[in-house]
């Protein structure tokens, strides 16, 4: 779950570490008052927990799979790059290189494993391929 006053701090900064886009000095930990003590933001980058860094990491790898902009007016071609800044449209989610390192770093459990079955049997009928088959993440991203 998200704590709604943290994810408007979060604003529309792109995931990763302070210091990838902003000075190090401009960094706040954490990032918010009701924040985890390991999060952290700078004016660009917003780090959440590191026991969810995973977790947010397949999601945005999988709306970059999944949200390609092909679908004319409705969505957006959301995409994940280590140059966020320069994606057209304002689209930038992340900086590709942290996430694959947070996928990598917080594999899937049985917590978000158990989400992704909801959110197939209960609202969208599909799946998060990453947190199924994790090694795709490498093979489509790396």
């Amino acid at each position: 779950p998200s704590d709604c006053n943290v994810n408007s701090a979060r604003n529309n900064l792109y995931f990763g570490a302070c210091g990838t886009g902003a000075p190090l000095s401009e960094c706040d930990t954490p990032a918010h008052a009701e924040a985890a003590a390991d999060t952290e933001k700078d004016p660009v980058s917003f780090l959440p927990p590191a026991d969810r860094r995973g977790d947010v990491a397949r999601a945005i790898l999988y709306m970059d799979l999944r949200y390609d902009g092909d679908e004319g007016s409705t969505t957006m071609d959301l995409v994940v790059s280590d140059c966020p800044e320069t994606v057209p449209g304002g689209a930038g989610m992340g900086y590709l290189s942290q996430l694959l390192q947070w996928h990598l770093d917080d594999p899937p459990d049985d917590e978000e494993k158990q989400r992704n079955e909801k959110v197939c049997t209960d609202w969208q009928g599909n799946r998060n391929p990453f947190v199924d088959y994790p090694d795709l993440a490498s093979i489509y991203h790396g």
